[in-house]
């Protein structure tokens, strides 16, 4: 199945680049920014119908087309086009998420980032991998040891919560550290997975979203879970990834700014 999911994620990929700088936005879902675009349907249409032809007692969780056979012991988690706002105004921030779960374990990721022809593969209990141009490469968190000059990505929308947090990680940082927004979980887990950031959270709960970067993230060494606090299942409220010397901190700040 790790074959299906290179060969699969990076040919949706490819459909995807060739609507870049060109796609149509059909419609906005419950907020103005969530749209869809030629693109999204495109890679969701080329990427269920691999599923179903190859592995048609399998289950599918779709951004997209919805829920397909959910009961089944094996399901896939599919985000056709993640970074959506970002790919429709020519950022080339964004990727496709497939996850498998096996009765509710998640046992095999993949995040394709086609802009920068960046394929991350990872396996449970196998670690995770960069593969880019024919090389691959073992990828591993980042082992930032306090919060002085840490960088992270933080939320996207303002709000009072987002507006603590900060306010919490300037304090810890005595005002060093640096946030960035990238709109998309996928590259946002791969920069972390690969240590180019040193911390990443979310308070989503699109199970498509974060299924796939919850993965990657633990297999490449990062601390992972919900806002509670607990191992990420789909269906959960946030996601919180860091290395083990910033996790208990962090974990702190977003318990404070979202539950206080």
């Amino acid at each position: 199945m790790k074959e299906f999911l290179s060969k699969t994620i990076q040919e949706a990929g490819a459909i995807v680049m060739d609507y870049y700088g060109k796609a149509n936005v059909l419609m906005s879902k419950e907020r103005v920014v969530d749209i869809v675009t030629e693109a999204d349907l495109a890679s969701d249409k080329f990427i269920v119908e691999a599923i179903k032809r190859n592995y048609p007692e399998h289950g599918i969780v779709t951004e997209e087309s919805g829920l397909y056979n959910t009961d089944a012991e094996f399901v896939w988690y599919v985000d056709p086009l993640d970074g959506t706002k970002n790919f429709e105004s020519s950022v080339p921030l964004f990727g496709i998420n497939i996850a498998l779960i096996q009765s509710g374990d998640i046992v095999l990721a993949g995040i394709y980032l086609p802009a920068t022809r960046e394929l991350i593969i990872a396996e449970k209990g196998m670690g995770a991998s960069l593969s880019l141009d024919g090389h691959e490469r073992k990828i591993t968190c980042s082992q930032k040891q306090d919060w002085t000059g840490a960088y992270g990505i933080g939320p996207i929308r303002y709000s009072k919560e987002n507006s603590d947090l900060q306010q919490t990680l300037a304090s810890l940082s005595n005002n060093t550290t640096w946030i960035s927004a990238i709109a998309s979980p996928a590259v946002s887990a791969v920069w972390v997975a690969d240590g180019r950031r040193d911390w990443y959270t979310s308070p989503g709960s699109n199970s498509w979203d974060f299924a796939a970067p919850v993965l990657i993230a633990k297999e490449a060494g990062c601390i992972v879970s919900n806002f509670e606090g607990k191992n990420w299942s789909p269906g959960d409220r946030g996601v919180i990834v860091t290395n083990n010397y910033l996790y208990p901190e962090l974990a702190q700040a977003v318990t404070t700014a979202y539950f206080s």
